[in-house]
């Protein structure tokens, strides 16, 4: 493979609450919890405007990025990974985000995913990771170094991913130097960031097609959720 009015009433009401907590088990309760869970949402996206208060919009010789149709789009017309980044930086976040191919490579040789702490350098190359799948049912997980990538976990096949235009939710956990990859509720891939990479930075979304007779590849995304690990 090249997530109360009266006081009297009042009184009555909080005797029996009383009783009733005295009477409760002392283990767990089925209660949900009052914790507020957007309490650690970073940031959400569901591209019904365009553009995009976050995500960055370009169009080049070989690919572009655009929120359009309440969806942002990452379009690839070359040999190179194209990806739309977010203005903000972040550390540690789960990026969570549904992804789907609407053009490939007939045989859907084409990889698509989730850049976390993208850093630009000085020469403008840039350093990250890569947590992406294929529309052939393919995972990886990549270090990005000076714009050359290196496999972390290399390409692997699951049953999970939702092979050619069908929709896959794509989680992305960059949390300390744990980078974690969750396709469809289902974890595929885990591993350790080096020693010295990037430790915050833009995220991104990315797509490109394998293959060099068929290089168009157009990825949609929405739904988009960054958290707090």
């Amino acid at each position: 493979m090249n997530k109360r009015n009266q006081l009297i009433i009042l009184s009555l009401v909080l005797t029996v609450m009383l009783a009733c907590s005295a009477l409760a088990p002392s283990g767990g309760s089925d209660t949900p919890s009052t914790n507020n869970p957007s309490a650690s949402v970073l940031y959400s996206d569901d591209f019904s405007t365009a553009p995009s208060a976050e995500m960055e919009e370009y169009t080049a010789d070989d690919g572009s990025a655009s929120t359009t149709g309440g969806v942002y789009v990452v379009r690839s017309t070359g040999d190179l990974w194209q990806w739309g980044r977010s203005d903000a930086a972040f550390d540690n976040v789960v990026v969570e985000v549904d992804a789907s191919m609407t053009q490939g490579p007939s045989n859907n040789n084409a990889g698509f995913g989730v850049v976390c702490r993208l850093t630009e350098r000085e020469d403008t190359s840039v350093d990250g990771y890569m947590l992406a799948i294929s529309g052939d049912g393919y995972y990886t997980i990549r270090s990005i170094t000076a714009s050359n990538m290196s496999p972390l976990v290399d390409w692997e096949y699951s049953s999970v991913i939702n092979q050619g235009s069908a929709n896959n939710r794509i989680r992305a956990t960059c949390n300390g130097t744990e980078l974690k990859l969750e396709v469809n509720g289902t974890q595929v891939a885990s591993a350790t960031a080096p020693a010295g990479g990037a430790t915050t930075g833009n995220i991104a979304f990315a797509a490109i097609s394998f293959e060099t007779d068929q290089p168009i590849a157009e990825i949609h995304f929405d739904n988009l959720v960054v958290t707090k690990p």
